[in-house]
């Protein structure tokens, strides 16, 4: 689909600089082609503004003035002046790539339930099986071969792509989206030791997931042990993150792949959490936390601000030498403070 330059503008809050134009994508800025829109991100982009075939650009207006000044010349392509390019990028990409959606209806092979109340605009695919007691929101689309089960709800113009497995009892919002291979409501990992072997504690909580969440590919939810596991409004989880039993995760908190968070740990609104993250069991994070890549978190978090853990990159023989002193550091702390103690 192509739409001009000053409509995209007017959609995404954005002013024109230049003439008018049609866009028909978005682009890489270095390998973008006549009909696409870039952006610069970073002013040590700016001398890719001469070289890309580009139709137009998105950028603060100040590096724009900067590039006019360092080259002696005004743009010679049109712009969209914003001050957050990268954000205006995002509504523009969405505008120009529509989600496609299924065409509703139902598809002959599925399995429904006859209690099931399926709305006119919803889409459900092939062999899909919805079991008794689910309730279903308008314009909800159901990919293949997933499996709903007994007494969820689905809110409106939820997203479930194929291949999706909800257990029984779990609430999922408005606006959702579940991306293939995505677990709801699975057993906790619960276990009591009886003299030499294990017996399962019976999971008895439910999922209740917020609206506007999106949850990546082959992620799982555990169900809670007695009291929910929750996901509040907004919530962003990447694909391949083990979310434990009674896990509380606040509004709008985005988590990357890979992330463990055991049971019972709580989470805070608009935290960020990088990629490998552990989270260890009953301990709360605050609001407003960044952690980076590969942290270990092993007691609560009660300050908002970054917080990192990871061992830096460095040769294997390096790395050996100092992970065997690092066993050591209790005893030379203890030698150290001795020391002291005899120079007083």
């Amino acid at each position: 689909m192509a739409i001009k330059l000053s409509e995209l503008a007017e959609n995404i809050g954005c002013r024109l600089h230049g003439k008018d134009c049609l866009i028909e994508n978005v682009a890489d800025i270095h390998h973008a082609t006549k009909g696409q829109l870039v952006f610069v991100y970073n002013p040590k982009y700016l001398g890719s503004i001469k070289s890309t075939k580009a139709s137009a650009i998105i950028i603060k207006q100040e590096w724009l003035d900067e590039w006019t000044k360092s080259c002696n010349t005004s743009c010679n392509k049109p712009a969209l002046i914003s001050d957050n390019p990268r954000l205006a990028f995002a509504k523009a990409a969405a505008l120009l790539n529509p989600v496609s959606i299924s065409d509703a209806g139902v598809s002959d092979n599925a399995t429904i339930a006859d209690d099931v109340i399926v709305p006119a605009s919803v889409s459900i695919g092939h062999n899909v099986v919805i079991e008794s007691g689910v309730k279903l929101g308008e314009n909800v689309s159901i990919g293949s071969c997933t499996v709903i089960s007994h007494d969820c709800s689905c809110g409106a113009n939820t997203v479930i792509y194929p291949n999706v497995s909800i257990g029984h009892k779990t609430q999922i919002g408005h606006n959702c989206t579940l991306f293939s291979g995505v677990v709801i409501g699975s057993d906790g990992f619960g276990y009591v030791k009886d003299g030499e072997i294990y017996i399962k504690v019976p999971q008895i909580g439910n999922v209740i997931i917020g609206n506007n969440v999106d949850i990546g590919a082959n992620t799982t939810i555990d169900r809670g042990a007695l009291l929910d596991t929750i996901i509040h409004d907004g919530v962003k989880l990447d694909n391949q993150i083990q979310v434990a039993h009674n896990v509380v995760i606040g509004e709008h908190t985005v988590i990357s792949a890979y992330t463990a968070i055991a049971g019972s740990a709580k989470i805070g609104k608009h935290c960020l959490i990088g990629g490998a993250v552990g989270i260890r069991d009953n301990i709360e994070i605050v609001d407003n936390v960044v952690i980076t890549g590969r942290t270990f978190v092993s007691s609560s978090i009660k300050q908002p601000g970054s917080y990192s853990s990871s061992i830096l990159l460095d040769t294997t023989s390096n790395w050996k030498r100092n992970v065997m002193r690092f066993k050591h550091l209790d005893e030379m702390a203890r030698r150290i403070k001795a020391i002291e103690q005899k120079l007083k």
